[in-house]
């Protein structure tokens, strides 16, 4: 009896969660199109009336413009978040090597006037979700990207080591780091370690430990403030 109730609870849990991500999910997808239509009216302001507008306004207009980039960007994370785990895994041996330096390729596109010490061991395959696997290894480099932004000489770097017999991916940089007795929060969604010196809402890292989780793996970082992070993930 105690089993039964116990299996009922939890099937009642899961239908809630699914429930919730689902209403999430929806949601945050008809948010886009009314954003769409409040930045496209910032927009108008900004280029046919600025010469019209005193600085002041023109100052709060170019702050709300901001702020619907903000926003749009929160509903892509929290979308991108909600549809892990809608997604039916298909298992495949990935190149995580190769996922990396196109990754890699893309952050560096995107700000040119950066140069980047980049290492990047071959060979470093998994079996899993190649459409999720993407996903994690781009959100741990642009979170590395962007924690060593402030650094002279930025380095980042993917590797291996073998833990008891097991392969152990690592994602390390020489960025500011964060502070080791908040690691607990790291992966909670909306939970920021930084200050808004650096941008983002705090759902990336969320995003990469439900991936590792939908895997059925384990994920974890160590670093100290100022003295830059290592991720390590290791998938069955």
């Amino acid at each position: 009896m105690a089993w039964e109730n116990a299996a009922a609870r939890a099937h009642s849990l899961e239908l809630t969660v699914k429930e919730l991500e689902s209403f999430s999910y929806a949601v945050s997808h008809d948010l886009r199109a009314p954003l769409r239509h409040i930045n496209g009216y910032l927009s108008i302001l900004a280029q046919d009336f600025e010469c019209h507008l005193p600085e002041e306004a023109r100052h709060l207009l170019e702050r709300s413009r901001q702020a619907t980039r903000d926003m749009s960007r929160l509903i892509d994370d929290m979308l991108e978040l909600a549809k892990v785990n809608r997604i039916k895994l298909k298992s495949d041996m990935v190149n995580l090597s190769a996922l990396a330096r196109g990754a890699m390729e893309r952050l560096a596109e995107g700000d040119p006037g950066r140069s980047v010490e980049v290492v990047i061991a071959d060979g470093l395959y998994v079996q899993g979700d190649k459409a999720l696997l993407t996903q994690l290894m781009w959100n741990l480099l642009e979170n590395a990207w962007k924690y060593t932004s402030t650094r002279d000489n930025p380095k980042i770097e993917v590797g291996r080591i073998i833990v008891d017999d097991q392969l152990v991916i690592f994602i390390k940089d020489n960025g500011v780091g964060f502070d080791r007795k908040y690691k607990e929060n790291l992966f909670v969604a909306f939970q920021r370690l930084h200050g808004r010196e650096f941008e983002g809402n705090g759902i990336g890292l969320a995003t990469v430990k439900r991936i590792i989780d939908r895997h059925e793996g384990k994920i974890w970082a160590e670093s100290e403030k100022g003295q830059g992070s290592i991720f390590f993930f290791v998938l069955p």
